[in-house]
């Protein structure tokens, strides 16, 4: 009986290492092994899949992280078409949008490492559903210690500090004995941004014109393609006639030469007649408002032109006459002038004709043109 339970003791122990040994090409150590209990672990837990550039040190059962939420576990790390996939498990509590960001993160110091859920800055209104996968492009990876230590060991033995003395002895050379250009430097720096300080509504508004100025532009693009389009054209004919601008450029030369021949000889007198021509105009200038009266009874005097139409009445001619035959009137119109000039006057005052009743004297009554202010003050010199 002994001997037979010692057999059966036997065989168990062989079986159980069949067991073992034939298991073997399965097992993944004890982390790989499902814990149970958590977030993620239930029957109705939404299973996504996550496709990362790299894996890290990421293990089987490691956490996920929503905004530092424990809400789910990695199920499995698989390779799928040369892109490494993550099987994750999460509440069914927790809703995500189709666009989430994921990034595989280090939970300490330790190397324990999690996968971050992030939402995007622009969430899409539709959600994920179990069985969706996070794409490749929406995944990374935020740095790990060994990358930040790496990084700090390479700037601390073989990077910019090994440098820092040599910039500073740069920076030493160019300020040592440059202390007055430099503060005069910073006066003036100081004087210019006070200036530009001082025209910042100018600067203002000239901006905001350029920025009106683009807005028009901006509303004629069209106009402006046209333009551009047309433009070349109008260039190549151009080109094309450039002969002719030139030999029309070539005779305006000579035809001015030739006036400068021309001129030239006569160029003294011409200044002369110019300059003897002043006066004449500028008296004529002067008498322009008189000019509109004399013209409207030059051709038709003694009579206006525009009592010309009312002569002629039908059969008759509708003319008055007024003759003064007064011997004031006579002198002042046919002896002033004369050494007689005044004699007519004086009889016909002996007569006792009242002086003041007759017409003035022309002798001593001013000349309205050549009155102050009248058109012919100045006289032939």
């Amino acid at each position: 009986m002994a001997r037979f339970r010692k057999l059966a003791r036997r065989a168990v122990a062989l079986g159980a290492a069949a067991v073992v040994l034939t298991s073997c090409g399965s097992w993944k150590g004890i982390a790989n092994v499902p814990l149970p209990g958590g977030p993620g672990t239930g029957p109705d837990h939404t299973t996504l899949y996550v496709q990362m550039p790299d894996t890290l040190a990421l293990n089987v059962n490691s956490r996920v992280r929503v905004a530092d939420v424990y809400v789910g576990r990695v199920r499995s790390i698989e390779l799928r078409n040369w892109v490494a996939t993550l099987t994750i498990d999460l509440d069914p509590t927790v809703k995500l949008p189709t666009n989430t960001l994921a990034k595989i993160g280090q939970t300490s110091l330790l190397g324990s490492q999690h996968v971050q859920l992030d939402a995007p800055p622009d969430p899409s209104s539709q959600l994920l559903k179990s069985g969706d996968t996070i794409p490749l492009k929406n995944a990374s990876a935020f740095p790990t210690t060994e990358r930040v230590l790496a990084s700090i060991a390479s700037i601390l033995t073989g990077g910019g500090v090994a440098n820092l003395e040599t910039i500073q002895t740069e920076i030493n050379n160019v300020l040592t004995g440059r202390a007055d250009d430099i503060r005069e430097f910073l006066g003036r720096l100081d004087t210019f941004t006070d200036e530009l300080n001082q025209q910042r509504a100018d600067i203002t508004r000239a901006i905001d014109s350029t920025n009106r100025l683009l807005s028009v532009v901006a509303e004629r693009n069209n106009t402006l393609d046209a333009v551009l389009t047309e433009f070349p054209p109008l260039i190549q004919h151009f080109a094309d006639t450039r002969d002719l601008f030139a030999d029309a450029v070539t005779a305006l030369g000579r035809i001015s030469g030739a006036a400068e021949d021309a001129i030239a000889p006569v160029s003294d007198n011409l200044n002369t007649n110019l300059a003897n021509l002043q006066r004449p105009l500028r008296e004529l200038g002067k008498s322009g408002p008189y000019l509109g009266g004399a013209l409207k009874v030059l051709l038709t005097a003694p009579f206006s032109i525009e009592n010309v139409p009312k002569v002629v009445r039908g059969d008759y001619i509708n003319v008055s006459i007024l003759v003064d035959l007064t011997l004031s009137a006579i002198d002042n119109g046919f002896l002033s002038g004369t050494g007689v000039s005044g004699m007519l006057r004086a009889l016909e005052q002996a007569w006792g004709r009242d002086p003041n009743t007759m017409i003035p004297d022309i002798r001593y009554t001013p000349n309205p043109h050549s009155a102050p202010g009248g058109p012919l003050v100045e006289r032939g010199e």
